[in-house]
């Protein structure tokens, strides 16, 4: 087995979000949505990941967090629920930190790649949310991010 060291992937992550804000700068946020969709669809086809319509869309969104935990991406995932339509997700031992956090500090948009994921899964559900990165901690190798549902997707 292959074990990819996660400088290896924040290195990449850096490499792949500079390029496409240098190709497509303001569509980089359009991009990335992009990404999330095809990863969901390979992850469903290939079973590393369900979504049940029936489940409450957090059900479906902690499997996508376990998935992702999995695969060592993120050491641990959490999603915290305010209320009905607000939560706050916080990532602990992420893989592109440091390339994540020069990002946002640069005014250029980082993958989101967990966000983008979970964000497709609920669209596929029909649901429409948002999202606000609120803060992170590059010692920590910490983000949080705040969520809101906006209600169906249109």
């Amino acid at each position: 087995m292959i074990n990819i060291k996660p400088e290896f992937l924040d290195i990449v992550n850096y490499a792949l979000c500079q390029a496409v804000d240098d190709y497509v700068g303001k569509n980089a946020v359009s991009f990335f949505r992009k990404v999330g969709e095809y990863h969901l669809d390979e992850a469903l086809e290939r079973k590393y990941v369900t979504l049940n319509p029936r489940d409450k869309p957090l059900e479906n969104l902690i499997r996508i967090a376990r998935y992702l935990e999995s695969t060592g991406y993120m050491e641990k995932i959490l999603i915290n629920k305010l209320s009905e339509s607000e939560a706050i997700v916080d990532m602990y031992g992420v893989s592109v930190t440091k390339s994540s956090a020069d990002l946002l500090k640069a005014g250029k948009q980082p993958s989101h790649y967990m966000t983008n994921i979970m964000l497709a899964a609920l669209r596929r559900l029909g649901i429409q949310a948002e999202l606000k990165d609120v803060d992170f901690d590059t010692d920590d190798r910490h983000f949080r991010e705040r969520w809101r549902v906006l209600g169906p997707s249109k």
